[in-house]
């Protein structure tokens, strides 16, 4: 294979432009959709189609990338990423142009498969292109471009919606991917391993018919189907069956999709289970932060954006400044285990926020989980790869971000099976008893904690309610309401704090491997030449 490493250090930045452009333009398409789907519901209908829209992306791209990573270690990063590329830019043309929510979900799905190849290669051509010592100062860039993107996505999203409608929010992708075409065509070399053998295609298909159900049934258990329903316990049964016959496929393929003996190696089993379980921790914040500005602080909706910025502004430092330590070092472990620790501090103390904590307490918990997660996100990446051998270097890499894209999938699930059960068995004995003289349509109103996130819905139901009962049972139907849900949410971040330190009793685990890179390892072996005289 090539050596990608003697690439002229000009040559490399181009590159890691092009580089850093995929990744922007994948990352940004996860958090610029949200802004846009209430008006797409409006423009195609298919309200009962909403979550689809979300889910059929996730599918695709979570079966694409240890695929794609497997593949690219054969015929080279540049072919896949330049297809990832345009099946990405064909999908976002294609639900531009969609004319119904069907539509647009095919589309989605289609979008999905060039957004999993664009991330899972995005990190490892960093692993091609730069050393191991130099790679931490670069894969903590790519944690400044995903905080950034997770800023500017919503506000991107929520102008092109309003000022040029929702089409754009997808058309928009195109310069970006041009952009990106042309400078990996130039800079990123055709590497590849005529060794590799040919892809595992039993193998890739028995991984899509595991995971497919085993996101379908995390997805749809306890909302759109009870947990032990007979839709949602065959689908836990057909993803342990063709789990268990992924498994035994891989064991015996001469190129497997993820070679289980990886495993092995510790740093590769310790990095992917706290990434699982950090990722998780992480979802329960930008999913239920917002909802808890909006419902309990009676914040709007730009406003429970706003406190979002903190904890991206604060991920983007920690994950740049951690690369440069890296770099100058050639250590990590010490930088990740402290990550884990002040992610999980975060955790437990954003637990704590209720219905009278100030806005600004919400803020300094989101500054500090920011900075606990920023190196946490980047140098686990950088451990799967230093621990890796560079003819799997793309199933490796790719393999890490399957198993967070897996654990912000049950983060998705447990939390939202955990808001329901709690709003369902608290609420009814927290609302005044003079809400059940209410009429039934307003009765309905008054018992769910999406009335606190609809301004106007809010403004409805309160005029029609104290017209009938008064302003004082109002107002204490709306102290229920916020103390039923702060209590829920409450409850989710405990729980995420549960996965982060379970997380931080894994991490610990973590061997520490001295990273190496021109000149870096003659500096190390001199240093340990020094030590070993010292020490005689």
């Amino acid at each position: 294979m090539p050596d990608a490493l003697t690439l002229p250090h000009r040559d490399k930045m181009l590159a890691f432009a092009g580089i850093l452009t995929v990744l922007f333009l994948a990352s940004l398409n996860l958090t610029v959709v949200g802004t846009a789907m209430p008006r797409v519901i409006s423009d195609l209908g298919g309200f009962h189609l909403y979550a689809w829209a979300f889910t059929a992306y996730a599918l695709t791209s979570t079966v694409v990338v240890p695929v794609v990573g497997t593949l690219s270690d054969t015929i080279g990063r540049r072919p896949v990423l330049l297809a990832g590329i345009v099946v990405f830019s064909l999908g976002s043309v294609l639900i531009g142009l969609s004319q119904s929510m069907e539509q647009l979900i095919l589309f989605r799905a289609l979008q999905g498969l060039g957004g999993g190849a664009l991330m899972s290669m995005a990190f490892a051509t960093i692993g091609d292109i730069f050393t191991p010592i130099e790679r931490g100062r670069y894969q903590g860039y790519t944690g400044a471009v995903w905080g950034v993107s997770s800023v500017v996505g919503p506000l991107v999203g929520g102008f092109l919606t309003d000022h040029l409608g929702w089409r754009w929010v997808f058309f928009v992708n195109l310069p970006f991917a041009v952009l990106a075409f042309v400078i990996i065509a130039r800079y990123i070399r055709a590497a590849r391993n005529p060794n590799g053998g040919r892809l595992d295609v039993a193998g890739s298909a028995l991984l899509a018919l595991s995971v497919v159900p085993l996101l379908l049934a995390l997805s749809w258990g306890g909302s759109t189907y009870p947990w032990t329903s007979a839709r949602v316990v065959g689908l836990f049964v057909a993803a342990v069956v063709f789990g268990v016959a992924f498994a035994w496929r891989q064991l015996r393929a001469t190129r497997p999709v993820l070679d289980l003996r990886l495993f092995r190696d510790r740093t590769f089993a310790v990095a992917n289970v706290t990434g699982l379980l950090m990722t998780a921790g992480l979802n329960a914040a930008i999913l239920y932060l917002p909802l808890y500005m909006q419902g309990i602080k009676a914040s709007s909706a730009s406003g429970s954006g706003a406190v979002l910025a903190p904890l991206m502004l604060g991920l983007v430092a920690t994950s740049t400044v951690a690369g440069q330590i890296v770099s100058r070092t050639g250590r990590y472990k010490h930088l990740i285990v402290g990550g884990v620790a002040v992610t999980a501090a975060a955790l437990l103390l954003t637990s704590r926020l209720g219905v009278n904590t100030p806005t600004w307490e919400a803020i300094l918990v989101m500054v500090l989980l920011g900075l606990g997660m920023g190196p946490v996100n980047s140098l686990l990446t950088l451990a799967v790869q230093n621990a890796t051998p560079r003819e799997q270097l793309g199933m490796a890499t790719a393999a890490n971000q399957f198993f967070r894209q897996i654990g912000g999938t049950l983060a998705v699930a447990v939390f939202g099976t955990l808001m329901t059960t709690r709003v369902a068995s608290d609420l009814g004995s927290a609302l005044p008893p003079a809400a059940r003289t209410l009429p039934g349509q307003l009765q309905e109103a008054v018992s769910s904690p999406q009335l606190l996130t609809s301004p106007d819905a809010l403004a409805q139901v309160q005029g029609a309610v104290t017209g009938l009962l008064g302003a004082d049972v109002f107002a204490g139907i709306l102290s229920a309401l916020r103390g039923v849900l702060a209590g829920a949410v409450q409850e989710i971040f405990l729980v995420a704090f549960a996965l982060a330190a379970l997380g931080l009793l894994v991490v610990v685990l973590l061997p520490e491997r001295r990273l190496g890179g021109r000149g870096q390892e003659r500096v190390i072996a001199e240093g340990e030449k020094h030590g070993a005289v010292a020490a005689d």
